[in-house]
């Protein structure tokens, strides 16, 4: 989901970051029924996803010239990162339910649901993300010609778009086409902060007391702000917290630290988000978020006393999948498409 930012490593680590808290939210759902970090927690990492998207997109790619070259490659370079991998667990899913092999594994049943997927209409789980992304592309690709011609044009778009998308509409959760609603801001906002991305890199504040405890209070807002950790604590209208779906995007609060907890990690570039073992699992992260919830469900009935054991295995077992996936799938497809591309 987004850019490899070769140049900023900071962004690997704050990916790795999504990933966990979405790995950790779904450990809770399969060994401790949604207590605490789970029923919702996942999809504080998706925003983080959403917005770090819009802000590798709005870096790369605003200060360029917008032409059609140039979005072309913007589309081939997007389709090459995220589609063969994608594809193949979707086929892979199939698969393994037309076999009846019995393992768990997202319920793609017929070439019907195969269509659905590939084509971004419904998703099935974790899946579901995958169709506001690809929507965010076509999305950019409108912002960054509006960019080029003006930036106070850009600014009139993003804001009614914001806006627009917290008015009340409900849509079905696994329909990925339509599951944009309210997520949008998210990407928006992100792009915003990519094009003071330069800025905020070059920021030489990393070291300043006040800079650290900025991000320090950022983050413990962020973790505490999961919906079962709220229900806790405090009174909390249902929809928040599960029903009948929870609910986080619908309250600007979740934007506004989210946006808080991106800026601040970026300007003080924390070990937290700096160290190999975060930065390398961001640079796998794709892979392993298609991967986790299988993984999870399928060890969970193997060790069903030990829930601790089985969130340690199966993070294990996720992390070597997805190096496997990444080197051999994610990585050569890439090279491939690219190299067909242009040659066309």
């Amino acid at each position: 989901m987004g850019n490899e930012p070769k140049n900023i490593p900071v962004l690997n680590g704050f990916r790795g970051l999504a990933v966990l808290i979405v790995f950790v939210s779904h450990a809770s759902n399969v060994y401790f029924h949604g207590n605490v970090t789970g029923l919702g927690g996942g999809q504080l990492g998706v925003m983080l996803f959403f917005m770090l998207s819009g802000f590798l997109m709005a870096h790369l790619y605003m200060s360029r010239d917008s032409s059609k070259s140039t979005q072309v490659k913007f589309v081939i370079n997007r389709i090459a990162r995220i589609y063969p991998m994608f594809a193949f667990v979707v086929f892979a899913c199939f698969l393994v339910n037309f076999l009846d092999i019995p393992v768990w594994v997202y319920q793609i049943v017929s070439f019907k649901d195969v269509l659905l997927n590939l084509t971004f209409i419904r998703g099935y789980d974790v899946l579901w993300t995958i169709g506001p992304e690809v929507i965010f592309y076509g999305i950019f690709l409108i912002l960054w010609k509006l960019r080029r011609g003006s930036r106070a044009v850009f600014f009139m778009a993003v804001v009614p778009l914001t806006a627009i998308a917290w008015v009340p509409l409900t849509v079905a959760p696994t329909n990925s086409l339509f599951a944009l609603h309210e997520k949008l801001p998210y990407f928006l906002v992100g792009c915003m902060l990519g094009m003071y991305s330069d800025s905020l890199i070059a920021n030489d504040v990393s070291t300043k007391a006040w800079a650290k405890t900025a991000f320090g209070c950022c983050a413990v807002i962020f973790f505490i702000s999961m919906p079962q950790v709220i229900r806790l604590i405090a009174d909390v209208p249902k929809r928040l917290t599960g029903d009948p779906w929870p609910d986080p995007w619908s309250f600007p609060f979740y934007l506004v630290i989210t946006m808080g907890l991106f800026i601040t990690s970026i300007i003080v570039k924390p070990w937290l988000l700096t160290n190999r073992l975060m930065s390398y699992l961001g640079k796998i992260s794709f892979s392993f978020y298609l991967l986790h919830l299988a993984i999870l469900k399928n060890i969970q009935p193997l060790l069903p006393l030990y829930p601790l054991r089985g969130i340690i295995l199966s993070g294990f077992i996720a992390l070597g999948l997805s190096s496997i996936c990444y080197v051999s799938i994610e990585g050569p497809a890439r090279t491939v498409i690219r190299h067909f591309a242009k040659r066309l």
